[in-house]
């Protein structure tokens, strides 16, 4: 069940919102007025998305409040807004939304160019086991708002065993993969599956001495 955060200084319209994801099974992590509230509970817990209005309660408004989001992490954020002059429309694009809807709005309408965006995010990104995903454009382990950065030869054991996920992968195998031009010494294999290990947890990529490992 994805998590939507609502930021709406209208008390109406995040409600009729509420009422609209609610209806499609999306849980609401929760609904907030101003861009301060925004940007703690984005921090706190990890929305898959953020339906922002623009103009907000506080001195913050949604565009700066996006901009802050985006630091946290890779999570997508569309704005909600009355305004649909030139002027705001290109102070909301620097911020790089991942969709843009102009009040009054159907709920169609919202629930489409939500489903598009989730759907965006997830093709990007290849769940790993719990709640860890792959991201490949960008070499990253993501763990909510966490990013972790690969080196190349982490994406390179990640992907070999993706592939085979759930089966054990034999060690000649993988270093025939990794190391095509020659022997390498064992130091060097273990080393490479420790940090990797390391960076996804223990449970996720087990080690079976003298076989293999596994990716659960």
């Amino acid at each position: 069940m994805e998590k939507i955060l609502i930021v709406e200084d209208e008390s109406l319209v995040a409600m009729e919102i509420e009422s609209a994801l609610t209806q499609q099974g999306y849980q609401v992590c929760g609904i907030v007025d101003n861009a301060r509230e925004a940007i703690e509970l984005t921090h706190s817990h990890s929305p898959d998305a953020v339906l922002m209005d623009i103009y907000l309660n506080g001195s913050v408004d949604g565009i700066r409040a996006c901009r802050k989001i985006k630091e946290l992490g890779d999570i997508p954020v569309i704005f909600l807004t009355a305004y649909s002059d030139n002027h705001t429309v290109d102070e909301a694009v620097e911020c790089q939304p991942d969709g843009y809807l102009v009040k009054p709005f159907r709920r169609s309408e919202l629930i489409a160019t939500l489903k598009l965006v989730l759907k965006r995010y997830q093709n990007d990104l290849v769940p790993i086991c719990n709640d860890l995903y792959y991201d490949r454009n960008n070499f990253q382990i993501v763990r909510g708002g966490e990013r972790i950065d690969l080196t190349k030869k982490e994406v390179e054991l990640l992907e070999f065993c993706l592939a085979r996920k759930g089966r054990v992968v034999p060690f000649d195998d993988l270093e025939y993969a990794l190391w095509p031009d020659g022997a390498i010494a064992d130091a060097t294999r273990r080393a490479l599956i420790h940090r990797l290990r390391s960076k996804l947890g223990g449970e996720c990529l087990k080690s079976l001495p003298g076989i293999g490992c596994k990716l659960s």
